[in-house]
């Protein structure tokens, strides 16, 4: 039975091995391997920082020579990064409501090179501390900071935006809304073309859905963004989405769980 420090270092062992691109079955064995080794320890009275020397990342780097490293790593981190500023963006283009101005594309480049890191050193945190690869239980308090930090996320996010619109600093034109449009189409069109080319039909569905609201808005409201039954159709639109893409989730997991059973 291993320690609490034990499993802890393990579950940060895994979570930077998969940060560094290794490959799953590799990091499989040597998770095994550095688990017996951390049993011995303890079972001789040995703690973890003499079998590891206590950093996670020094013991990486003295192991990491021995296991293969997945091809294209930073390609595909590349092409997530372009893929989030899409799917921000293109919603905010179809609407004919982006707004060209500094404090804007600050606000979206800030969401795509922060953003990941905030949601990876948060979730991070709590998967350290707070659950089990193992066991694929996460503890009550990991749930509670989950739900937390996904809260104060969610208002930096909305707060940060009604900051972005009052203090726009420099506008550097003012496109018309066909123009807006035009543009989010095309960048929607490369996004769901992209993605299926690649094979991710989960990517371009989500591209898609995240720019039904205002595609069909647009066709069936009377006034532009700002009116009210643009909002209401929007926001049923995307309430429905999301209905169907978490049930849809959820169905798609029960049937592999049953496979695996």
């Amino acid at each position: 039975m291993l320690s609490k420090e034990a499993e802890k270092f393990l579950t940060e062992f895994r979570l930077e091995m998969m940060a560094h691109g290794k490959q799953d079955e590799a990091i499989d064995d040597m998770e095994a391997e550095l688990e017996d080794h951390l049993i011995q320890a303890e079972q001789d009275g040995k703690s973890v920082k003499d079998v590891t020397g206590g950093s996670v990342k020094e013991y990486i780097k003295n192991i990491s020579g021995e296991m293969p490293v997945v091809n294209n790593i930073k390609r595909y981190i590349t092409l997530f990064i372009v893929y989030l500023a899409g799917i921000l963006t293109v919603p905010s283009l179809i609407s004919g409501d982006f707004d060209w101005t500094l404090s804007n594309i600050l606000y979206y480049a800030a969401i795509i090179i922060l953003g990941p890191l905030l949601i990876y050193y948060g979730f991070k945190y709590v998967l350290v501390n707070f659950a089990s690869f193992k066991s694929e239980k996460v503890e009550l308090k990991g749930t509670i900071l989950i739900f937390v930090f996904s809260f104060l996320y969610m208002g930096l996010l909305v707060g940060s935006l009604l900051l972005v619109r009052n203090y726009p600093l420099v506008t550097f034109f003012e496109p018309s809304s066909r123009f807006n449009i035009t543009i989010g189409f095309i960048l929607l069109a490369i996004l769901v073309i992209g993605s299926l080319i690649m094979k991710q039909w989960f990517y371009a569905l989500l591209a898609f859905g995240l720019a039904a609201p205002e595609i069909i808005a647009q066709i069936f409201a009377d006034g532009g963004p700002q009116s009210e039954n643009y909002i209401i159709i929007s926001s049923i639109v995307l309430l429905v989405f999301a209905t169907l893409l978490f049930v849809g989730m959820y169905l798609k997991n029960r049937k592999d769980a049953q496979k695996n059973n």
